[in-house]
C-alpha cells in the first residue's frame, strides 16, 4: 500500500473524508499530498482494493469512500441466522418471490438434478435488526421437499430448520465465489447504486452422503471471511 493511500486512510479515521464523499482526482491529490500523478492513481487503486474506496458506478474515473456496511467481516460459515445472533441482532428476512420451476442447466449440474426435475426458488430480503444486510436465492428440489410452501419460511424462519422438518440434515457445503456488479432491480432493492461492485456466493448444501439437498445464491452486503488450517 503505497504512502498516499496510507495518509488519505489516516485522514478517513479523521473525518477529513466522509463515508460517501466523492475524491478529488488524482491530479488534485497528488498535489495536496506532495507525490507524482501517476504515484497518486496507483494510490487511488490501493484504496479500492484495501476496501476503503470504491469506484463510483457508471464514471469509472470517479472514486468515493465506502460507505459501511452494517455487517463488516463475516467468518465461519456464513449462516445468516447465525451470524446476526451472534452479534446479539435479530436476524429476520421477508420473502420477495417463490415459485416451483424447471430446474435450469446451472442449478441442475450443481444440484445434480436430472432434465425435467423441478426446484422450488425462494428469493428473501435477509434483515438484522430490520436492515437489510443481503439478498439470498434458494434453489431447493422439489423431490426432496413435497408440500413445502412459502408460509413454512414466512416470519424469518431459519431455511435449515425448514429443510430438518423434511428430514434433510445438512453436513457439508460448497462454495463457488465469484466478482460482480448489482444489476438495477437487486441494486434498487438493496438502496445501492445499479453497478456498485459485490461478490457472489453460490453455496450447494449437501447431506451426510455427500447428496447435495439445497443450492443458494447470496449477494451480502458484508466482506466474507473463512477461516483455514495451515
Amino acid at each position: 500500500m503505497n504512502d498516499l493511500a496510507i495518509k488519505i486512510c489516516d485522514d478517513v479515521r479523521k473525518g477529513l473524508y466522509k463515508p460517501g464523499e466523492t475524491l478529488p482526482n488524482a491530479a488534485s491529490l497528488a498535489e495536496k499530498y506532495g507525490f507524482g500523478t501517476k504515484y497518486a492513481r496507483e494510490g487511488i487503486g490501493d484504496l479500492v482494493y484495501e476496501g476503503v474506496a470504491e469506484r463510483v458506478p457508471g464514471r469509472r474515473s470517479s472514486v468515493r469512500i465506502r460507505e459501511p456496511y452494517l455487517w463488516d467481516l463475516v467468518t465461519g460459515n456464513h449462516s445468516f441466522t447465525g451470524e446476526a445472533k451472534r452479534r446479539g441482532q435479530k436476524p429476520g428476512n421477508r420473502i420477495l418471490t417463490f415459485e416451483r420451476r424447471p430446474a435450469w442447466p446451472q442449478v441442475a449440474r450443481r444440484l445434480k438434478l436430472n432434465e425435467g426435475d423441478e426446484v422450488n426458488v425462494m428469493e428473501r430480503l435477509l434483515l438484522a435488526d430490520g436492515k437489510p444486510v443481503g439478498l439470498e436465492y434458494s434453489y431447493m428440489p422439489s423431490k426432496f421437499y413435497a408440500g413445502v410452501t412459502r408460509e413454512m419460511f414466512e416470519g424469518g424462519k431459519s431455511t435449515f430448520a425448514v429443510m430438518e422438518t423434511f428430514g434433510h440434515i445438512s453436513s457439508t457445503a460448497v462454495d463457488e465465489l465469484a466478482a460482480s456488479a448489482l444489476e438495477p432491480r437487486e441494486a434498487a432493492i438493496l438502496g445501492l447504486d445499479a453497478g456498485t461492485p459485490v461478490l457472489i456466493r453460490f453455496r450447494v448444501t449437501l447431506n451426510p452422503e455427500g447428496t447435495p439437498i439445497k443450492g443458494s445464491r447470496a449477494i451480502y452486503l458484508f466482506n466474507p471471511g473463512y477461516s483455514v488450517g495451515i
